[in-house]
């Protein structure tokens, strides 16, 4: 993969992100609101995919079409977890059995015939921050809203991880040269480092347990990328990789020299705020990993 016409690098542009939850909730801004990164734009709650299966029958000691009967919760209650939710008492009560929750969460289903109660974990907790500083333009009722901010933008060619925000720091004095462990120090954690032509995957192990919060540079090698993420780039949307770090590369996979506008435009912010996204999908819709550079 190299580097394509009609990815965007603009000096001096406005941009407007809409920041939304995958929910109905609650919006904690207004119109003409001034947001920091950190602002929590809108907060609600999502089905928690989590279902537990519980044999209540096996834990009480009875026959599955009986459990229904010493059943103390019912559908749609909410559990706590090792709370009972059944008990089944024999031998004129000198011996007891219970059946407790494994999970906080409510109980969903109950099947009369296996003696199975199906318990959902309890609902999740989403939030939405504004990832840029900017002001608020416009609400979108119960969901989020548009953060509109002046930034130099630029769109890389691929990149893993989620939106990070750091201070801007160069790794390098040269757009081909290359990041190596040597490069990266312990005053470089929560930063944003900027490379050249290639990082090495030791270097992109020591920048993760050094606290670095993402990487922009020229390539790297398929490879190497592959050890770093435990696994092959498949062809869906990246940006929700486990790595602790978001990498963001301008160029292409390989040995790539940063182009020196990008890179002297990135140089330019040094000792600035920078905000990055590493969300990329080049196959049904381009969705292009973005670089953020406030401009105050």
């Amino acid at each position: 993969m190299s580097r394509r016409e009609g990815i965007t690098i603009e000096k001096d542009t406005v941009t407007r992100k809409s920041r939304r939850i995958p929910a109905k909730g609650e919006v904690l801004v207004k119109v003409g609101d001034l947001v920091d990164p950190d602002t929590i734009i809108a907060r609600g709650l999502v089905t928690n995919p989590e279902i537990h299966e519980v044999k209540v029958y096996i834990q009480l000691g009875i026959d599955p079409e009986q459990a229904m009967r010493y059943m103390l919760k019912k559908e749609g209650d909410e559990v706590k977890m090792n709370e009972v939710i059944a008990i089944h008492r024999s031998f004129f009560g000198r011996s007891t059995r219970v059946c407790r929750s494994p999970i906080d969460g409510t109980i969903e289903a109950f099947s009369k015939t296996s003696g199975r109660v199906f318990i959902r974990g309890k609902k999740i907790v989403v939030e939405v921050r504004a990832h840029i500083p900017g002001r608020v333009i416009d609400v979108i009722p119960e969901e989020g809203a548009v953060v509109e901010s002046r930034v130099a933008l630029i769109q890389g060619l691929f990149g893993v991880g989620s939106e990070k925000t750091g201070i801007l720091a160069m790794a390098v004095n040269e757009p081909g040269e290359p990041v190596t462990t040597d490069a990266i120090t312990e005053d470089h954690g929560g930063k944003i480092l900027v490379g050249g032509s290639i990082i090495s995957l030791e270097a992109l192990r020591k920048a993760t347990r050094m606290g670095v919060n993402g990487i922009i540079v020229g390539g790297v090698d398929q490879k190497d990328l592959t050890n770093f993420l435990g696994h092959e780039i498949g062809i869906g949307v990246t940006g929700e990789e486990n790595t602790g770090i978001t990498l963001i590369i301008t160029e292409g996979f390989g040995t790539h020299p940063m182009d020196d506008g990008t890179f002297n435009l990135l140089r330019s912010h040094e000792g600035r705020l920078a905000c990055i996204d590493g969300t990329t999908q080049i196959r049904s819709r381009m969705l292009r990993p973005e670089i953020i550079l406030p401009i105050r």
